[in-house]
C-alpha cells in the first residue's frame, strides 16, 4: 500500500514544538527543565541581593524579599528545582519592590531564564 504525502504548509504564526511528517516519522523534545544555578543566574541573583540591600528603605518588607531570594537560591540548588516555587518567589519580590526599578528589572531578567 503506497502512501503519498503532499507536504506541510504552516503559515500565519509561530510554530513552537516538534513537527514530524511522513511514515514512521518521529519528533523528540529534550526538555532540560529550569536552568540550574548557572553562572548567569548566579550573577543575576547576586546583583538582585545587592539591589535589595541597597534599596531596602523603598521595598515593602525587605526582610521577606531577602527571604524569598534565599528560597530561590535554595530551590535552584535542588536536583529537580520546582519552577513554580521559583517564579512565585520572584513575583513576590517584584511586588514588594514595585517602586524600585533596578530590582524589578533584575527579577524580569531572572524570570526570562525560565521562559
Amino acid at each position: 500500500m503506497a502512501t503519498e504525502y503532499g507536504g506541510v504548509h504552516i503559515s500565519g504564526g509561530h510554530v513552537s514544538g516538534p513537527i514530524a511528517f511522513g511514515a514512521h516519522a518521529s519528533a523528540t523534545v529534550n526538555n532540560i527543565g529550569v536552568p540550574a544555578l548557572s553562572r548567569d543566574a548566579a550573577d543575576l541573583l547576586d546583583r538582585l541581593e545587592q539591589a535589595i540591600a541597597a534599596h531596602a528603605a523603598s521595598i515593602d518588607e525587605p526582610g521577606k524579599a531577602s527571604r524569598d531570594l534565599a528560597d530561590v537560591r535554595s530551590e535552584l540548588r535542588e536536583a529537580s528545582p520546582d519552577q513554580g516555587r521559583v517564579l512565585d518567589a520572584l513575583k513576590r519580590i517584584a511586588v514588594r519592590a514595585a517602586e524600585v526599578t533596578v530590582v524589578v528589572e533584575l527579577v524580569t531578567k531572572i524570570r526570562e531564564l525560565f521562559a
